[in-house]
């Protein structure tokens, strides 16, 4: 599935109330944080907090620890965005 897909598809899933989750795509973690900072940079989505290993003094190194969307939601452009690409 190309990341186009997958964005569509997530703007997809939290237009109908779900959340999905990487393992939904079989994407590993890093590359789903990257999608949703995309989603989020692009303002399709807001309310978004990826958390990295690098934001610990513990680790040294600047994976990712998880991706919340909990509080997650879809704006008035990514619901246009989401609208014209499905036309």
């Amino acid at each position: 599935m190309e990341n186009k897909e997958i964005i569509l598809n997530i703007l997809n899933e939290l237009k109908n109330g779900h959340i999905p989750v990487h393992t939904d795509y079989n994407i590993n973690l890093d590359i789903w944080a990257d999608l949703i900072e995309y989603m989020h940079d692009r303002t399709y989505i807001a309310d978004v907090t990826i958390y990295w290993f690098g934001d610990d003094d513990t680790y040294n190194d600047e994976r990712v620890h998880s991706v919340d969307l909990t509080q997650v939601t879809m704006t008035t452009f990514g619901e246009r965005f989401l609208t014209e690409e499905m036309n």
